[in-house]
């Protein structure tokens, strides 16, 4: 496997996480879960490179996919990834113009 930049690792995540909404989160654990009209767009995302990016961000200690549900289950360490962080990551949808200005929080937590 390439190793892939902190850059390219961050815009990946970031692609895969607009199709999720929080459905659980307390500090160090986040259940987030995609909306059955994001099915369709997800049926053409390649799950192991989804696994493969989250496994590459530093801070997440472990984390479980569950297709059926449309949901993944992340485990993180909240001194490198902050709760903060989490739900700013969350608000994406409803805020996609803060795209950026999350991106590059992201990226300053994973130097």
């Amino acid at each position: 496997m390439n190793e892939m930049s902190n850059e390219a690792i961050v815009d990946e995540f970031l692609n895969y996480i607009r199709f999720f909404k929080i459905a659980h989160h307390v500090n160090g654990r986040i259940r987030v879960k995609a909306a059955w009209r994001s099915a369709k767009e997800l049926q053409h995302i390649d799950r192991d490179q989804v696994e493969r990016i989250i496994a590459q961000i530093n801070g997440i200690t472990d984390y479980r996919v569950n297709l059926r549900a449309l949901s993944v289950v992340i485990e993180y360490n909240p001194s490198i990834l902050p709760y903060s962080l989490w739900e700013e990551l969350g608000s994406l949808e409803g805020y996609p113009l803060k795209r950026d200005e999350i991106r590059m929080k992201l990226l300053t937590h994973l130097e």
